[in-house]
């Protein structure tokens, strides 16, 4: 069962990464517990990449404009917000600035947790935004195969 974007919701996240850069955007979308195809809420969420480069830019290298950390304050607040609906999350989505939709090795080394995925059931859309406007977008999901994150059009 792959999950289904509402092509709605896919629109505010092309916009929120547009009005972003030349930051990297980010965020999270929910469903229904019971219909793990569904997406019933959006919700973007500040990319705080830069207060923690600032702060400790040897563990943290990379910019906003090359990486993004969700705010753990939105993160928190999501969850809250989604149990409280019987929801959880169910996307979580970034962009890449300047550069094509794909899951890097970056995104790959924060999506894992000792080899697994840190968010189990949870699938990710890159969108690609280059010079400020958004093209391309694609939905990764872990192929426990592959032991992998896996391409898929949205």
């Amino acid at each position: 069962m792959r999950v289904r974007v509402p092509s709605e919701d896919l629109q505010k996240i092309r916009l929120q990464a547009e009005k972003d850069y030349p930051n990297e955007t980010c965020g999270i979308l929910i469903g229904p517990i019971i219909d793990k195809e569904k997406v019933t809420g959006i919700y973007p969420c500040r990319n705080v990449q830069d207060d923690y480069h600032g702060e400790d830019p040897v563990s943290f290298p990379r910019t906003a404009r090359t990486a993004y950390f969700i705010d753990p304050r939105d993160l928190l607040r999501i969850q809250k917000e989604a149990r409280q609906k019987d929801c959880e999350m169910r996307v979580i989505y970034h962009s890449h600035v300047d550069a094509g939709a794909y899951f890097s090795e970056e995104d790959q080394r924060i999506a894992l947790s000792e080899g697994k995925p840190a968010y189990p059931g949870v699938s990710y859309i890159v969108v690609s935004v280059k010079q400020g406007r958004a093209g391309e977008a694609a939905l990764f999901d872990w192929g426990a195969e592959a032991k992998n994150f896996l391409k898929y059009e949205l």
